[in-house]
């Protein structure tokens, strides 16, 4: 009998050290019953810049992504186990690592960008949770951040600064409102609002101090 897979996986484990999947809406059932909690997921907003591992640039995401997170904040995905170079929801793994064979990237590259999950996917049911999330994301956009990057007078970049410090507040506080008000898990929040833009405020090139407010 000949072999029906020429190229087995060989469990080297490099595929999920360099992070966790992108998912589609075929994993959707998976999250809606737990066995992928949403805890386990962050998202990466529209407009923000990420990779293009090809040109080996940073350009702006057309549409938003949501990923299994990382391990400690790495890039190893958070369900690789790597004593056992196993996977611990490997019976559950999502589309695109079922897809992945990395001596053979046809498939993944058939289903890479096609029917993305959203955040809208899931949570657009979840009344008052999903327009705060709707008026995070027109309050704290990237491309409204990134219209407020530039160069000008002194005192043109002094009002771009206070702009950018008002989204960054903004940002900070609807975190910290989720939590203190909302009872809502802080390891969500990643998942809910996309990563804190105190941080990926680097990817801009400028640097803003946050100052408590008086």
């Amino acid at each position: 009998m000949r072999n029906q897979n020429p190229n087995p996986c060989k469990r080297c484990g490099t595929c999920c050290e360099k992070g966790g999947p992108s998912l589609h809406r075929e994993d959707r059932p998976m999250i809606d019953d737990g066995r992928i909690p949403a805890r386990c997921l962050y998202t990466i907003r529209r407009g923000e810049r990420v990779r293009d591992n090809v040109k080996g640039v940073l350009v702006p995401l057309s549409e938003e992504v949501i990923k299994i997170k990382g391990c400690a904040g790495g890039w190893t995905c958070l369900f690789y186990d790597p004593a056992t170079r196993g996977c611990g929801i490997y019976d559950d793994r999502p589309l695109e690592c079922r897809a992945l064979n990395c001596r053979d990237t046809r498939r993944i590259e058939a289903v890479y960008e096609t029917t993305r999950l959203t955040r809208q996917d899931l949570l657009s049911g979840v009344n008052g949770l999903w327009e705060l999330i709707e008026d995070h994301e027109q309050r704290c956009s990237y491309e409204g951040l990134h219209a407020r990057v530039g160069e000008g007078t002194r005192e043109g970049r002094l009002k771009q600064e206070k702009a950018i410090l008002e989204i960054l507040r903004f940002d900070a506080h609807v975190r910290q409102l989720a939590v203190e008000k909302g009872g809502i898990d802080s390891r969500m929040l990643d998942f809910l609002f996309g990563r804190p833009l105190a941080d990926t405020i680097k990817m801009f090139d400028i640097k803003i101090h946050m100052q408590p407010e008086r």
